[in-house]
This record gives structure tokens, sequence and C-alpha cells, in this order.
């Protein structure tokens, strides 16, 4: 895949649907594409959070820790974005996340994450937004559990 390919990649991810194109060959140009392999781990629970990652291809299985055992909580595939949470906190993981299938992801540095942030209000607006609406789901997911 080229620059230009996971340029146009990011624009399709609501989080990043608002750079101007130059900004978008930036951030591919400077994240770094990795290939996971089914099984391997993208990060851990309880780790400190280097970087945000964008699944380009594949599937990442969110699991979190809790009773002495790994629960699935969600399944993503392309086009979304794992990590940015721990990136904008600064807290330690709240999940590990593992590839359910062969992935390739992007790989964004926290100081390029942040960086962007500062510089971009829109996409500064754009991850409140996502963030406010997961939390919105989740929120919901619990009030059916319990139900």
């Amino acid at each position: 895949m080229s620059i230009e390919d996971e340029a146009r990649t990011l624009a399709r991810i609501p989080m990043f649907r608002d750079l101007e194109p130059s900004q978008l060959r930036l951030l591919a140009f400077s994240a770094t594409r990795l290939d996971v392999a089914v099984g391997d781990v993208l990060f851990e629970q309880g780790e400190a959070p280097d970087a945000a990652y964008v699944v380009l291809d594949g599937t990442a299985v969110i699991e979190v820790s809790a009773g002495g055992a790994a629960h699935e909580v969600a399944r993503l595939g392309r086009d979304t974005v794992v990590g940015e949470m721990g990136v904008l906190t600064g807290e330690p993981r709240t999940a590990t996340v593992r590839a359910g299938a062969t992935m390739s992801v992007l790989r964004i540095e926290t100081d390029l994450f942040l960086s962007l942030l500062d510089k971009t209000p829109s996409l500064a607006r754009s991850v409140l937004r996502d963030l406010a609406f997961r939390l919105q789901q989740t929120t919901q997911a619990l009030v059916k559990a319990r139900g």
C-alpha cells in the first residue's frame, strides 16, 4: 500500500475526515506500517501508551481482564482506530488488543498524534465526538446487560 493509498484510507475514518489531503499524506508518511499475525498482541492492558493504531486491514480483538479472566468486549475491522484513549490520557492501557485475523496497521506515535490535535482543531473535535459516541454506546450496553 502506498502513502497515497494510506492517506485515502485515513480520509475514510471519521476521526481524520476533516484533515487536509496534505495533512493526511504527512500522517501516512510519519506513521509506521506494521503487519500483525493472528493472535499476536498489539498492546497489553496496563501498559503505558505510546501510540494509537489505525486498522488498515484485518480484525482487532479488544479484551479486558477482570476477575482473573480475559473477556472479549469488541471486534474492530478496517478503518478503525485503537489505542487513542491511552494516548490522550497518558493513563495505562485499559484493554489488550490482539489480531483476530492478520492485520495491517498504521502506528501513530503519541507525539505525532498529540501534535496533530494541537494544530488541527477539527481533528480535536472529531476525536471528542468519536469518544463521546463510544462512551454512549458503552453506557447503553451496560444498561442492557443489567437490564
